[in-house]
């Protein structure tokens, strides 16, 4: 038995199920019933692909991606992910939906499908848990979200509210505390670096909005890449800081950025500034970041700290500039990686980078 995510080659089987499936049954809404094989295959196929990175869609929608459970060469099942929450999925669908077979219901083919999709979830979803939600008229499916792990938090008058646990996501702070967290620690190291964080918050927020990331996920590790700083005016050593600290507060993912955000080659040789850190602390640097493999909110606090200034967004050409005149070098390789990463966003917004992170209109 396996997951396979929606793909070209099963169109035949993929089509067989979808327009089989009712237009709503069970909370799971199918507006593709009945359509035939040429509109599927021309149309609706292309389109949910593109739901794993949309474009040019509104602001709220969210990333999804579709997967087929297969037992053999017999297609079971359908089950979507949704990246991440928006207040009306943390107070309604959640991050998965399915469906199984008619004739295949009650054969443990739910259970299994759903272990496969919560394995898959939780290298995708950054919150803490996995919310789902089903009928209140449909104990199948609820045993189902049981037996992998699900405990009811809630219900209303239709339905159950379900969460499974995911260790290790979503160990960030709120955006409410990040705030906290960073005007305490100006009180402690006053200075530029603080508007510079929140423009680098607003921008990290814009570029996820439009790139499919959770944009509370990147706002807070915008706003809290530079917390490091908090610990007095140190080059180099505002990042083994940074790290220590959200480590200590039980934040890794924050952590990670604080470490990440100063090196988009992931080398400690091409920092920019002094180093300034104790033979410890630069191996403790040197160490974590040979354990990191870049994802894309390394690479989005890489890029928003290269076009943030203290009183707003600046041109990124003109940002790396002003860091060479302070600093009097600026390494070449992590010049040109820059100018690669605002490539990459701009692509995958399908937009200009300046345009989406209001650079003409946003000041602190």
């Amino acid at each position: 038995m396996e997951l396979r995510k929606i793909n070209v080659q099963d169109v035949t089987a993929q089509w067989e199920y979808t327009t089989a499936l009712p237009a709503d049954e069970n909370g799971l809404t199918n507006p593709y019933h009945g359509v035939s094989f040429d509109e599927y295959a021309e149309k609706v196929l292309p389109t949910l692909i593109s739901y794993e990175h949309p474009v040019n869609m509104p602001d709220w929608f969210v990333p999804e991606t579709y997967y087929y459970l297969w037992d053999d060469d017999r297609l079971i099942g359908e089950f979507r992910i949704r990246h991440h929450l928006t207040e009306a999925l943390r107070n309604g669908a959640g991050h998965i939906g399915y469906s199984i077979r008619k004739e295949e219901r009650g054969k443990g083919f739910g259970t299994a499908g759903l272990k496969l999709t919560v394995q898959i979830a939780k290298s995708i979803i950054p919150e803490e848990e996995i919310y789902l939600r089903v009928n209140l008229d449909n104990p199948a499916s609820l045993h189902v979200m049981l037996h992998n792990g699900g405990r009811v938090v809630g219900q209303d008058e239709s339905h159950y509210f379900v969460r499974i646990a995911n260790p290790g996501k979503g160990r960030y702070p709120s955006v409410e505390e990040a705030k906290a967290i960073l005007a305490e620690a100006e009180l402690c190291n006053p200075g530029p670096w603080g508007d510079h964080s929140r423009t680098a918050a607003h921008c990290a927020e814009k570029i996820a909005l439009y790139s499919g990331l959770c944009p509370e996920k990147a706002y807070v590790l915008g706003l809290l890449h530079d917390i490091g700083r908090k610990f007095g005016k140190r080059h180099l050593g505002h990042v083994s800081d940074g790290y220590s600290y959200m480590m200590k507060l039980d934040y890794p993912d924050v952590a990670r950025i604080c470490l990440t955000h100063s090196f988009n080659e992931m080398k400690i040789e091409g920092y920019v500034g002094n180093f300034d850190t104790t033979e410890e602390e630069t191996e403790l640097i040197r160490t974590k970041l040979q354990e990191v493999v870049p994802d894309d909110y390394d690479m989005l606090i890489q890029l928003c700290d290269a076009i943030s200034g203290s009183e707003g967004v600046m041109d990124i050409i003109e940002r790396m500039s002003d860091v060479k005149r302070r600093y009097g070098d600026y390494d070449q390789g992590k010049w040109n990686k820059n100018l690669k990463l605002k490539e990459y966003f701009e692509k995958r917004m399908n937009r200009n980078l300046y345009e989406a992170v209001e650079k003409d209109t946003f000041h602190n």
